[in-house]
Order: C-alpha cells, then structure tokens, then sequence
C-alpha cells in the first residue's frame, strides 16, 4: 500500500514539473500584455480609487514577486508601485538606467501620441543578479500609463 502510494505522489511530482518550471520563468511578451490589459480592465471596473488601492498591494492581483504592473500619470508621477512603495508620489522622469536613458520619461513622451507600445532599458534582474535587458510593456487608459516588463 505505501509502495503505490508513494509511486501515485512520485508520477503526481513529475507531472508538475513542466508546470513548476514554467512558473519561475520571466513572464513571456503576451504574459505581460496580458497583466496590463486585466490591469485596465480592473480599473474600469472598478474605478480609480479602488483599482490604484489594489495595484499598490504588494500582494495584490496584479504583484506575483517581481513580476508587477505599476501605474504613472500623463506628468510621470507614480500613482501606484506594489514592490517600492516610497517611490509613489515621486515625480520619475529623471529616473534613468545605468547607461543614463530616461525610459520613464521615454514612456511618458510616447504615451501622449500612442495608446501602447514597448521600451526597453537596463535593469538588474532581481531574480538572477545580472544585468539584463529588461522590456516594459504599457498602455495608456484614462490619462493614466499601466506597464509591467519582463528581461530579454
């Protein structure tokens, strides 16, 4: 009995282990499409106030460890960030990479003519250590710029 037993929860493991693999992977482009676009659509369901609530929950719906969505204003203030806190009410245009490009800025320009797009910069990943390409997807809704990323 405890031979089958421990033979169902071995095949039980190995079965989820593409599954559980797949989890600690950077999130693929469309993943973070996807996380935006639900961000949107919780804000429209739910209105500003709710939805800034919950984007700024460290664990919320839309924060699973390093993979987040955050939220700026037209202005480049930070109305919403679930993983640093401190930086919500800072204005971040200055905010730049370690090769000096303004990408919060480069996103803030881009979102007052488009209605989406990608921006990519250098960014220690904080899940490897290195320092990596990471790409940010954002869209704009309601005067307000959701975006969330993933490294290359």
């Amino acid at each position: 009995m405890f031979k089958r037993a421990f033979v169902a929860v071995a095949i039980f493991l190995f079965a989820l282990t593409p599954v559980i693999a797949a989890t600690s992977e950077a999130p693929s482009r469309n993943d973070v499409i996807a996380q935006v676009t639900k961000a949107v659509e919780f804000y429209r369901a739910n209105g500003r106030e709710k939805a800034l609530a919950e984007l700024n929950r460290r664990d919320g719906a839309f924060a699973r460890g390093m993979d987040y969505v955050d939220v700026h204003d037209l202005s480049g203030v930070c109305l919403a960030h679930p993983i640093f806190p401190d930086v919500v009410g800072q204005n971040r245009l200055d905010v730049a990479d370690m090769h000096g490009k303004h990408f919060i800025k480069e996103i803030v320009d881009a979102a007052k003519t488009h209605q989406d797009g990608w921006v990519t910069y250098m960014r220690e990943n904080p899940n490897s250590g290195a320092i990596e390409h990471k790409i940010v997807y954002w869209a704009v809704h309601d005067g307000l710029i959701f975006k969330a990323g993933t490294y290359e």
